[in-house]
């Protein structure tokens, strides 16, 4: 349980120390026993928006997994810059279920599931431009 709230604790800090992001909610963060589930939503300093949620639980030898996972960024006018999931409804997809749903309506395998430092890194480079 120690290791799961540690890594939430690692979120809150990373979207505190990220230039793009301007505010955030903890929606909710519930560890319990092995296994752990946290909702965020963040204000962009841009205007925009990134929310996202994950589920994790501790395997045997005290190893962590992600199970499901959904990170949503919005322009500041509300549309879709790029959502990335798991959710199992592109399953013909390659590296499915981990796909991309992009702004211009495609959606592709991801081969590199996200993380939240990804995800901000990404939002940061198109926020500095």
């Amino acid at each position: 349980m120690t290791d799961l709230i540690a890594l939430f604790d690692d979120y809150e800090r990373a979207l505190l120390l990220s230039p793009a992001i301007a505010r955030f909610t903890v929606i909710k963060r519930r560890v319990i026993e092995r296994e752990g589930f946290s909702r965020v939503r963040a204000e962009l300093a841009s205007g925009g928006l990134l929310e996202f949620s994950e589920y994790w639980r501790e395997t045997s030898g005290s190893e962590i997994a992600r199970g499901e996972y959904t990170y949503h960024w919005q322009n500041s006018s509300g549309s879709l810059v790029s959502r990335w999931d798991s959710a199992k409804h592109h399953p013909s997809l390659p590296h499915a279920p981990h796909h991309a749903h992009r702004a211009d309506g495609t959606t592709e395998g991801d081969p590199q599931p996200p993380t939240l430092q990804s995800v901000l890194r990404d939002i940061e480079s198109v926020e500095q431009e």
